[in-house]
């Protein structure tokens, strides 16, 4: 994916007059995510769930939401991140990746952050060799001042999730 397809999931806020980014920050284990909040459409508790036999492990089931049924996947396991001590289902997050919406279930949602353009480390300019998922790294301030900048790896949610089976 080209760094210009990769930027474009980030849309700055049409209310703003500096470019600032909305992005929801989330916690899978131990790590920091943020999901452009252009493409969440909303924030749950989880619902019941639904477990389908013989899925990948990372697909935890299927949940409804007002009459839609809508497959809810399992960041951590998703992304083969290691979790030692699991704890029950935080938040689920439903992720619109085109023609249909995904819950995300992750740890907990930690904050959404109006982004500077140049508080982002796009992947294609760190040299690295990142997942085709990973736009960048952005470094959201402390509130606290003896704590350092936190890191939040952005995700391309269409790259992540689009391809799911």
């Amino acid at each position: 994916m080209t760094a210009g397809a990769q930027r474009a999931t980030l849309v700055p806020d049409p209310g703003s007059d500096d470019g600032t980014i909305p992005v929801v920050a989330v916690l899978a284990g131990s790590e920091t995510y943020g999901f452009p909040l252009s493409a969440v459409r909303e924030i749950l508790m989880p619902p019941p769930l639904t477990e389908v036999p013989r899925s990948a492990e990372h697909f935890l089931g299927v949940i409804a939401v007002r009459g839609q049924i809508i497959t809810l996947i399992d960041l951590p396991t998703l992304l083969k991140l290691e979790v030692l001590d699991r704890q029950p289902l935080g938040r689920v997050i439903l992720v619109d990746v085109g023609d249909e919406l995904i819950g995300v279930a992750v740890d907990r949602v930690v904050q959404v952050s109006q982004l500077q353009p140049n508080q982002i480390e796009y992947a294609s300019a760190m040299s690295a060799d990142l997942s085709e998922y990973v736009i960048g790294v952005a470094r959201i301030p402390s509130e606290s001042s003896s704590v350092g900048d936190q890191m939040v790896i952005l995700i391309d949610p269409g790259a992540l999730l689009g391809g799911l089976k």
